[in-house]
This record gives C-alpha cells, structure tokens and sequence, in this order.
C-alpha cells in the first residue's frame, strides 16, 4: 500500500458537484472496507456525484459500498459535511472501481490515507512517486509561495485596501513564476504516463488537464489510443467535446465571428478590423500576468499602428465591469478597442448559459493571457498562450509582417 495523493481538490470538488461522470446504467458494485486511527466513534463525509453523505464510524472500522454509473467513478472523504472547511488534513479523494478495496484513514491528517484494491488509483501512485521527488526539489520555493498565499488571506481578513492587496498579487505571480520548473516536470511526467498507459484510466483525467498544452493532432492521438471502456460517460464526452473546440483558435482557422459594445457603448464585430492586421487579447482586470504584460504591449501598438496593426482586448470582467473600466484606465491601455467577452453564469453558480454570446468560444480560450493574431482577410495566423517563448514568437512575428510596411 502506498500513500494517497490529492488531487487538486477545488478541481475535484468541481468533478464531483457537476454529477461526474453519469451514464444510463450500472457499472458494477464496489466496496470498501476502512480503518481509520485516531477516531473511535462517530462520522466521516463521502463524497459522491451530487450529494455528500454520512458514513458512521464504529469503534474505528466503516464501510462503504454501493453501485458505480461508470467503470470507474470519483469519491472523496471528509471530516466534515461543510465544503469551506475540507481542507488538505480534513479531505482526501481517490478513484473507486468495481472491486473490493481497503482504506486506512489517520483522523489527524487524511492526506496519509492509504488504500488498495483500485487499479485506476494505483496508476496514481506510480506518478506520485515521481512528482513527490519533483516537489521535494522545489519546498523553498513552494514555501515561499504557501507564505504569500496566507500574507494575502490575512490581508483580506484584515480588510486591507485594494491597493494592498494588489501588491501582494504581483508579490504572489512572481513567487508563482518561480514554481514553473516545477510544473514543467510535473507536466512530463505526467504526459510521459499517458503516452506509456494507454489503457489506463487516468491518462484519460490527466488528457482532461493537459489538452491546453498540447495540439490538436497530439491530443487526438491520445484519446484514440485509449481503452474503449472508458469511452462512456460525462468525462469522455467532455474531453472528446474539447479536443474538437481546438480545431478553433488555430494557425489556419477562420476567427470567430462576433457582434458586441466597446467600452464606450459603441457597436463593434470582428468585420470592422477587415484589411488589417488585429491582435485580440484575451485578459482580465484580476489576471496579474495580463497586467503585466501591457507595458509591453503598449510598445509594440505604438510601433506597429501606424503600419496596420490594431489591438483589441477581450476580459473576463463581464461580473465586474468597474474593475476592467480601472484596469484600462490605470494601465493606459484605452487607446484601443476593449470588449468584455460576455461570460455568462446561471445565476447563483458557476453554471455557463449563453455560449454562443462568449467570444472566447469562437476561440478555444482556457487560460489566461492568450494572443490570437488575425491577418487582413480574417484568418487566424498566430496564436500565442501566455509564455515566455510565446511572447518572443509574437514579437518575431509582428517584426516579420511589418519588416516592408
């Protein structure tokens, strides 16, 4: 048996809460015989679908059993039914199959759980083993980084300024930007073991994390590659649904069509940059790294405008739009066009309705900043998602088109 890890457990909580993954029919049953030191009698969460139910604890021995709407499905377990409070020591999830399995719970720390009997979480393991080498090499810096986290929760507590806490965001990006090795390697091994473990279940979730960091082509090949069992259900579904949304956003695609305000209330659609050059930024008034990059952008509109090139901003500030009318101002950007992207929640949750008034969607954006370059006639020619290297190729790129303008 070997420790769990946990995985990203805002991500999980969001998997678990959208009922994921659903199918018409039974999977098989699985059960769980657990053990857990430090708690005699009394109750534990678990997580499952769309609800959280309560399991009783008896003289430290539970069980769970029950019937899975997929071959392998999520769970998550807790001290506690109140989501603010599942923190790393009070929650662990894993992945359950249709097999008896064993779970060893410490009630002091959740995160040393231990479990066997899941095929799927054993594949886990395996990749733990290595990323927890590749964390090891990076403490100082992830410490550093946990330490300007809390230096900003104890700011908001404290009910410090806005300028405040600003500050501490850009303290927070830079001590982020120190952790990119890190992910880096993560991300190696990670796609390393999706491309060795076909047949695995998880290379299909981890194919669900990485498919911004790869092409159209390479992301196609994995998903072909992968068991046909796993082949059903929400996730699937999903992931098939965003590996064909980056045939949108690409060198070679047409840009997508759009008809909205500016930030002055004027009519603006994508036709209106016909016969130049446009570079849409995809930004947000709370995106550091958007922020940061503007003094940049300023130089190269200044350089290239008078050749053909138009800039016009695309953020995600569509529930404040106060905040992006002082971010414009405040970096001087208003020089051109800005739109918000017409991001859309049902109200009271994190549930999108109106797609097809998003401009992201007619450009596959997950992550922000991104850069799409638009030629005259329309067509996409370029994208750029945010990196160092990306920034440079943009550069090379506009350098390159206006060279004889």
């Amino acid at each position: 048996m070997k420790n769990l890890s946990i995985i990203n457990r805002t991500a999980i909580l969001f998997l678990l809460f959208q009922g994921f993954p659903i199918i018409c029919e039974a999977q098989g049953k699985y059960k769980i015989d657990g053990t857990i030191t430090g708690f005699s009698d009394g109750k534990i969460y678990m997580l499952t679908e769309s609800k959280i139910d309560s399991v009783q604890v008896t003289k430290g021995k539970f069980h769970i059993s029950g019937e899975l709407q997929a071959p392998v499905e999520y769970m998550g377990l807790a001290k506690t039914s109140d989501e603010r409070e599942m923190i790393d020591k009070a929650y662990v999830s894993f992945f359950v199959e249709a097999a008896p399995m064993t779970l060893q719970l410490n009630y002091a720390d959740f995160s040393i759980t231990k479990m066997k009997g899941s095929k799927t979480q054993e594949d886990v393991f395996k990749c733990t083993a290595i990323t927890d080498k590749i964390r090891l090499k990076y403490k100082k810096e992830l410490d550093h980084f946990d330490a300007v986290e809390k230096k900003y929760d104890d700011a908001v507590n404290a009910k410090k300024s806005e300028e405040v806490l600003e500050a501490i965001k850009y303290e927070s990006n830079d001590a982020r930007s120190l952790l990119w090795p890190m992910y880096k390697e993560t991300e190696e091994v990670h796609i390393k073991f999706m491309k060795d473990n076909p047949q695995s279940y998880y290379s299909m979730y981890l194919l669900s994390i990485y498919t911004d960091k790869l092409t159209y082509a390479e992301a196609k090949s994995y998903y072909d590659s992968f068991n046909p069992l796993y082949k059903k259900g929400e996730l699937s579904e999903s992931l098939a649904a965003d590996i064909e949304k980056m045939k949108k956003g690409i060198p070679g695609a047409a840009a997508g069509p759009f008809k909205t305000k500016d930030i002055n209330g004027n009519p603006l659609k994508l036709e209106d940059f016909k016969g130049k050059y446009v570079l849409i930024d995809f930004w947000a008034s709370w995106c550091v790294p958007c922020r940061k990059g503007n003094p940049h952008l300023l130089k190269l509109y200044e350089e290239y405008k008078p050749k053909g090139l138009e800039i016009l901003g695309v953020a995600h500030d569509d529930e404040n739009e106060d905040k992006w009318k002082k971010a414009v101002e405040k970096d001087g950007i208003g020089v051109w066009r800005h739109v918000l992207a017409g991001v859309q929640y049902k109200e009271g949750t994190y549930e999108r309705i109106n797609l097809d008034q998003d401009i992201s969607e007619g450009y596959n954006i997950s992550s922000l900043p991104t850069k799409i370059l638009v030629d005259p006639k329309g067509m996409i020619v370029a994208r750029y998602d945010g990196a160092e290297d990306d920034d440079k190729k943009m550069d090379q790129d506009l350098a390159a088109i206006f060279a004889k303008k």
